[in-house]
C-alpha cells in the first residue's frame, strides 16, 4: 500500500528537521522525514560533537520559528571577530557594539541544537518518521512524486506532491533525480577539536589566515573554544596521528598565543574540504536544499547558515502554496530566489580560500595591507560584517523574524 503525503523530506539531520520546525504549525501539510539513521546514534553526523557558527541572520530564523529562547541558554556569543594573517603585520577586529547588535554570532554544538529542535518536533501529529531507513528508488510523473525505501526490515513506498532532498553532500536523492554537480578539491582537510586555554575567551572569535589555510578559533559554552584547523591534505594525517601533547604544541606553534595558552585538547574529527555545488536547485516536483545543493570551506563558517535561508524561503513557498506545494513553477520560483545568495557566498568564500591560503611573499604583503585598510575604513568593515551575519540580499519573512 502506498502511504500518501503532502511533503516528504529525505535526510533528517540538522536541515531537514530545522524544516519540520520551520512547519511546525501547519498541521494540515501531511510529512513524512526519511533519515538513515536512528537520532541518538554515534553514526548520525548533523547532531554530533562538533560545533558550527550561527550568524545572527539564523538567529532571526530561530527567533520567528519559536526555538530561540530554548537554544539562547545553551550556546555561546560571538562578540568580537578578530581577523590576522600569520607572519604579517595588519589585522580587522569587528565589533557588536559598532554594528548594533547583541552579537556578531553564536557558535553551538551540533547536539545541542539536534536536541532543541528534535523536542520540539519528535511528537508532532502530522509528521511521521521513517528512521532509520534507506531511500531505493525515486520515480516522478506529472502531479507526484514516489519514493520506495526499506524501514523495518519491508519495502514501503510513500507518494508526495513535493519531494525535499536534505541527505547531505553525497545525497543519493540527488542522485536519482539525475541533477549534476560541479566539485572542486581543495586539496585540503579540516582538522576539528574542541580546546582550553589559560585565558577567557570574553566572547572573541580568532581567524588566523596561514600559508596552508586558515585557522580559526571560535569560543564556546565553559570558556572553551571550538578549533577549526585547515591543513593542506597532505598534512592531514600526520596531524591527526599526534598525540594530545604534541598536537596542542603544534596547533600553539601555529596559532600563536593571542588566546592565551592551551591546556587542553578534546577529541579531534577530519574531513576533507570540497566545494559541491548543483547546477539546479530543482527538477520536476524535487527540490535540493542544504549541504545536498551546496557543501562550502569552513573558512567563512555559513553552512549551516546558507541551508538555514533555503529552509526558511522554501518554508514560505510551501505554506504559500494552495494545494500543491511541489508545482513546477513554485520551484523554478524558489531557485531564482535562492541562486543569487549561494552564488555570492560561494564567490566570496573560494575567493578567501584562494588568496589566504597561498604562501606567496607579495600576495602576503598585499593581504596584510587589505587587513588594515578594511580595520581603518568602518563602512567596509560593517559591510563585511553584514554579509557575515547573513543580512545583506533579500531576505525571506523568517529572516525578517515575520511569520509565515
Amino acid at each position: 500500500m502506498t502511504e500518501k503525503y503532502d511533503i516528504i523530506i529525505i535526510g533528517g539531520g540538522m536541515v531537514g528537521a530545522s524544516l519540520v520546525a520551520a512547519l511546525k504549525n501547519y498541521t494540515d501539510k501531511k510529512i513524512a522525514v526519511i533519515e538513515a539513521y536512528p537520532f541518538q546514534s554515534a553514526d548520525q553526523p548533523s547532531f554530533d560533537d562538533r560545533s558550527i557558527a550561527l550568524s545572527y541572520g539564523s538567529r532571526r530564523i530561530w527567533e520567528a520559528i519559536g526555538l530561540w529562547d530554548k537554544l539562547s541558554p545553551r550556546i555561546q556569543a560571538i562578540k568580537n571577530i578578530h581577523v590576522s594573517d600569520r607572519g604579517h603585520f595588519g589585522a580587522t577586529r569587528i565589533n557588536h557594539k559598532e554594528e548594533q547588535v547583541e552579537a556578531l554570532g553564536y557558535v553551538a554544538e551540533n547536539r545541542v541544537i539536534g536536541q532543541v529542535i528534535m523536542d520540539e518536533i519528535a511528537s508532532l501529529k502530522h509528521v511521521d518518521w521513517y528512521s532509520p531507513a534507506t531511500i531505493e528508488s525515486l520515480l516522478q510523473t506529472q502531479d507526484s512524486v514516489c519514493v520506495s525505501l526499506e524501514y523495518n526490515n519491508e519495502k514501503k513506498t510513500l507518494q508526495s506532491k513535493l519531494l525535499v532532498a536534505a541527505d547531505g553532500v553525497q545525497s543519493l536523492t540527488r542522485e536519482l533525480t539525475g541533477l549534476d554537480i560541479k566539485q572542486e578539491d581543495y586539496q585540503q582537510s579540516a582538522i576539528i577539536a574542541n580546546i582550553q586555554t589559560d585565558q577567557s575567551h570574553n566572547g572573541i572569535a580568532y581567524e588566523r589566515f596561514t600559508a596552508n589555510g586558515p585557522l580559526a578559533f571560535l569560543p564556546m559554552t565553559e570558556n572553551r573554544y571550538s578549533v577549526v584547523w585547515t591543513c593542506s591534505s597532505h598534512e592531514q594525517q600526520s596531524i591527526m596521528a599526534l598525540d594530545d601533547k604534541a598536537f596542542i604544541c603544534e596547533l600553539q606553534k601555529r596559532f600563536g598565543y593571542r588566546a592565551g595558552i592551551i591546556q587542553k585538547t578534546g577529541e579531534r574529527f577530519s574531513y576533507p574540504l570540497k566545494y559541491t555545488e548543483v547546477d539546479q536547485l530543482c527538477k520536476g516536483r524535487v527540490v535540493i536544499i542544504g549541504n545536498a545543493a551546496h557543501a562550502l570551506h569552513p573558512v567563512s563558517g555559513q553552512g549551516y547558515n546558507l541551508a538555514l535561508r533555503d529552509v526558511a524561503e522554501l518554508a514560505e513557498m510551501i505554506t504559500g502554496a494552495r494545494d500543491d506545494p511541489g508545482h513546477p513553477l513554485l520551484l523554478e520560483a524558489y531557485h531564482a530566489k535562492r541562486r543569487k545568495d549561494m552564488r555570492r557566498v560561494y564567490r566570496i568564500t573560494d575567493t578567501m580560500v584562494k588568496v589566504f591560503s597561498n604562501d606567496c611573499v607579495p600576495l602576503g604583503h598585499l593581504r596584510a595591507s587589505a587587513l588594515t585598510a578594511l580595520n581603518m575604513c568602518q563602512p567596509l568593515r560593517s559591510l563585511m560584517a553584514r554579509q557575515s551575519m547573513g543580512l545583506l540580499g533579500r531576505m525571506s519573512k523568517l529572516q525578517r523574524r515575520l511569520p509565515i
